[in-house]
């Protein structure tokens, strides 16, 4: 039998803490290997199989990751800043409280990946595959995000600050309680996401899809929706204070008890939508905004409703703005 030669070929091998500081590992075969607390920084695993290999606490900072293989790799803790896993595969990977600070991941593959407390801060993941991972209390401050594909992903309490999401894809994502303040969501695709409490204020949310899609109790604070889809949205109790929702559809949407101070409404489709307790009585909101679209189902905010539906104090406190103050001057709640 010939003797096996290939010196990349460490399938299974236990390398637990061995310092392979910029070793030459491109097409390494390295499956199931045991690399728990291994020196990988500025090593070359392009296009190596690291499938089910156990990385827990790896050094892997500033390694080349292109094309590597990592599905259901153990990664618990690692230090993957600044490395270039452009294309890689982390299907499966467990990645909890794994670093990837500034690190290169357009188009890598993150399916069903684990990865709570991950830390994704100013990485590159444009067009990257994260359907249905799970990034509980993930860290993706400023991380570019672009055409990302986030569909059922868990982004429970995810910080998102300034992050760019133009174009992604976040169908039935779950960001209840998500931070995603001043982000960029131009084209976003949000059906039927759950966004409850969740800080999107001061984001850039024109074009976006947020048919059938929970806002309850969000805030969208001088955040700009110009031509978005809220159809059928919940947005009770939600902020919408001087947000700009120039050209959007809020048709069949329930906007009870939300704050509308200063809102743009400006060529609106309220058509059947649910505007009791917001102050947006019919006088008053077309008054101000004549070409508001509506329909006989429009259900508008009177005061006979707020006096049989609401404690007696906000009931007042809603009557009396809206005597002494313009549209965009009232104060609710």
């Amino acid at each position: 039998m010939a003797k096996n030669t290939d010196k990349k070929n460490l399938t299974g091998l236990n390398l637990s803490g061995y310092s392979l500081l910029g070793s030459d590992l491109a097409g390494a075969k390295l499956s199931q290997a045991k690399l728990r607390g291994a020196d990988l920084a500025g090593a070359d695993l392009s296009g190596a199989d690291l499938t089910e290999a156990d990385l827990t606490g790896a050094d892997l900072s500033g390694a080349d990751l292109y094309q590597a293989k990592l599905s259901g790799a153990r990664l618990n803790g690692a230090n993957l800043t600044h490395c270039d896993g452009t294309s890689a595969d982390f299907t499966d990977a467990n990645l909890s409280g794994a670093h990837f600070g500034f690190a290169k991941l357009s188009s890598a593959i993150f399916i069903n990946a684990t990865m709570p407390a991950v830390n994704m801060s100013d990485c590159d993941l444009t067009s990257a595959q994260l359907e249905g991972a799970k990034l509980t209390g993930a860290v993706l401050v400023r991380a570019n995000l672009s055409d990302a594909k986030l569909d059922r992903a868990k982004l429970f309490g995810a910080q998102l600050l300034d992050a760019k999401l133009s174009g992604a894809s976040l169908r039935n994502a779950d960001l209840n309680s998500a931070y995603l303040r001043s982000a960029k969501l131009d084209g976003a695709d949000l059906l039927k996401a759950s966004l409850f409490s969740a800080d999107i204020s001061q984001a850039l949310l024109t074009n976006c899809n947020f048919e059938a899609a929970n806002l309850r109790a969000s805030s969208l604070t001088n955040s700009s929706l110009a031509s978005a889809m809220i159809a059928g949205a919940n947005l009770s109790n939600a902020r919408l204070s001087r947000a700009d929702l120039s050209g959007a559809s809020l048709e069949e949407s329930n906007l009870w008890a939300a704050k509308t101070s200063g809102t743009n409404f400006n060529n609106v489709n309220v058509k059947a939508a649910n505007l009791n307790a917001t102050g947006l009585n019919k006088d008053f909101a077309l008054a101000e905004f004549s070409d508001m679209k509506f329909s006989n189902r429009t259900q508008w905010d009177t005061g006979d409703y707020r006096r049989q539906n609401m404690s007696a104090a906000h009931a007042k406190t809603i009557d009396d703005e809206i005597k002494k103050r313009s549209f965009f001057s009232r104060i609710f709640g």
